[in-house]
């Protein structure tokens, strides 16, 4: 599954049209019908245009820069819906002892929302050694001449988003970014 997200987000992002006007990229995790075995990455990212226009409906500038709700909603690509990828997310949770199913989900919700959870922290790992690669590999710098940072995010900022980023990119690139969560 690793080396397919990392395939599937590196075509897509080399692709990208917006160019050198983009300063930031978005990974956007969730749960297909709020489910948490339905695991859904989102890439899309940010344009410094965008970003300008959109100060002023923001409650300062960093929030207009940092805060997904401000973004473009753009949907480069969406990994997570199609049969062959909800089959191979699948075969990753029970690869790694988190599946529960239908009937065990109504029997215990309690304990499947525990396993849930495990899913989430799981998965956002693979996403974090994916960006890593992405930077160490040079696609990001080839694409857009510096590093920029990839933001792996659901639609709320807590501690765990600053910290899965900053392991995901290089500190001097998510700075900004993470001060921007520790002062929200």
């Amino acid at each position: 599954m690793k080396d397919y997200l990392y395939e599937s987000l590196k075509n897509k992002i080399l692709d990208f049209k917006d160019g050198i006007d983009i300063y930031v990229i978005s990974l956007y995790v969730y749960d297909r019908d709020g489910d948490p075995r339905y695991k859904t990455v989102t890439l899309g990212y940010n344009t410094n245009k965008h970003f300008k226009k959109s100060i002023k409906d923001a409650f300062d500038e960093a929030e207009a820069k940092w805060n997904y709700a401000y973004y473009l909603q753009n949907e480069e690509l969406v990994i997570g819906v199609n049969e062959t990828e909800k089959a191979m997310i699948t075969n990753w949770i029970k690869d790694n002892n988190l599946y529960f199913s239908d009937q065990k989900l109504v029997e215990n919700h309690e304990k499947a929302m525990i396993i849930g959870e495990e899913i989430t922290k799981q998965f956002v790992k693979v996403l974090i050694d994916v960006v890593k690669r992405l930077h160490q590999e040079g696609i990001i710098k080839q694409k857009f001449i510096i590093e920029i940072p990839i933001i792996i995010h659901e639609l709320e900022y807590y501690d765990d988003i600053a910290k899965q980023n900053k392991l995901a990119n290089p500190e001097n690139v998510i700075k900004e970014f993470v001060e921007w969560i520790e002062n929200i």
